[in-house]
C-alpha cells in the first residue's frame, strides 16, 4: 500500500470511530442511524444527481453493485444498532469490524491479488487484537464474551460488511476514477441503504423506548460517516487490495476503544490496550511489507 492510500484510510478511521461513538452516546442506535442516513439522502440529492447526469461516471455494473451494496449496508447498520442495544460498545464494535478481515483477504487471492506472507501475518495480528479488545482482563477469555444475546446481530453486521466491501471494491474498478466519482457512488450507496433499513426497522421493532432527541448529533454523524466512507471508496480506486484497506480501517477500533474508556468509563484498559497494540503492529506489517 502506498503512503497516500494509508493516509486516506487512517484519516477515515478517525471519522468512522467518531460517528460510532456519537451513535453510542445517543443510546438509541437504530433510530439514530435512520436519521443519519436520511439526512445524507436529502442533503446530497441535488448535487449527486446533477453531477452524475453531467459526468455519467457510473457504469451499469457500478449501478448493480451500488444496489447490492446498499442492501448489505442496511444489514450492517441494523445488525450493529441492535447489537449495541444488547451489550457494550467495546465488544460489538471490534467483533463486527474484525470478522471480515481474513475472509476478504481470501477473496483478494481468489481475484488474483495475492497477499505477501507479512501481509497475512498483519491481517492475523489485527484479528488477534480485535479478539482481545472485548475482554476486561486476560483471565476473562471465554466464549460467552463472543457468543451471547448480541451474537446473531453482530454476525449480521459482519456479513453485511463483507458484502458491501466486496461490491464496492468491484465498483471502484469499473467507474471513472477520482474522488468526485467516489463521492457520488458513496451518496447512492447511503441512499439505497435507507429503504431496506426502514423495512428492517418496521419488521423488527425495538423493545426500547425511542427518544426524540435532537438532530444535531445525527447531522454531525451524517457528515462524518459520509466523509469516512468516501475516503475508503477513493482508496479502493488506488489499491488492488481490499483486505489491506479493511485491515487499516480497523485502526478505528483502537481509537474507539480508547475514547470509550474516556467517555463511557468502560473497564479493561490493560487487556484492551494490548489488543490495540496488536492491531497497530499488524498494520505496520501490512504498511511496510504487504506489497
Amino acid at each position: 500500500m502506498t503512503s497516500n492510500v494509508i493516509t486516506i484510510v487512517l484519516l477515515s478511521t478517525f471519522m468512522h470511530a467518531g460517528w460510532n461513538l456519537l451513535a453510542r452516546y445517543y443510546r438509541s442506535e437504530t433510530t439514530f442511524y435512520k436519521k443519519m442516513v436520511l439526512l445524507t439522502a436529502i442533503v446530497g440529492f441535488v448535487p449527486a444527481v446533477w453531477s452524475e447526469a453531467v459526468t455519467h461516471s457510473m457504469t451499469p455494473l457500478a449501478w448493480a453493485c451500488v444496489v447490492g451494496s446498499g442492501i448489505c449496508a442496511s444489514l450492517y447498520l441494523f445488525g450493529l444498532a441492535r447489537a449495541y442495544e444488547k451489550t457494550d460498545f467495546t465488544i460489538v464494535y471490534p467483533v463486527v469490524r474484525s470478522l471480515p478481515v481474513v475472509f476478504i483477504g481470501v477473496v483478494d487471492v481468489m481475484r488474483g491479488n495475492y497477499l505477501t506472507v507479512m501481509g497475512w501475518a498483519g491481517l492475523l495480528l489485527v484479528m488477534a487484537g480485535c479478539t482481545l479488545v472485548p475482554l476486561r482482563n486476560f483471565r476473562d477469555f471465554s466464549l460467552s464474551r463472543y457468543v451471547n444475546r448480541a451474537t446473531l446481530w453482530m454476525l449480521l453486521g459482519a456479513a453485511g460488511m463483507v458484502g458491501y466491501t466486496l461490491l464496492d471494491k468491484i465498483a471502484a474498478e469499473v467507474v471513472k476514477q477520482g474522488p468526485a466519482t467516489a463521492a457520488r457512488y458513496g451518496y447512492f450507496y447511503f441512499t439505497v441503504s435507507l429503504f431496506p433499513y426502514l423495512l428492517l426497522m418496521r419488521t423488527f421493532k425495538s423493545d426500547k423506548e425511542e427518544p426524540n432527541g435532537d438532530w444535531k448529533l445525527a447531522t454531525i454523524a451524517a457528515v462524518l460517516s459520509f466523509a469516512a466512507y468516501w475516503l475508503v471508496l477513493w482508496a479502493y480506486q488506488l489499491s488492488p487490495y481490499a483486505s489491506y484497506i479493511v485491515a487499516f480501517r480497523q485502526f478505528s477500533i483502537v481509537i474507539g476503544a480508547v475514547l470509550a474508556f474516556v467517555i463511557y468509563k468502560e473497564e479493561g484498559v490493560r487487556v484492551r490496550l494490548s489488543g490495540a497494540f496488536l492491531i497497530a503492529t499488524g498494520l505496520v506489517l501490512i504498511a511496510g511489507w504487504g506489497r
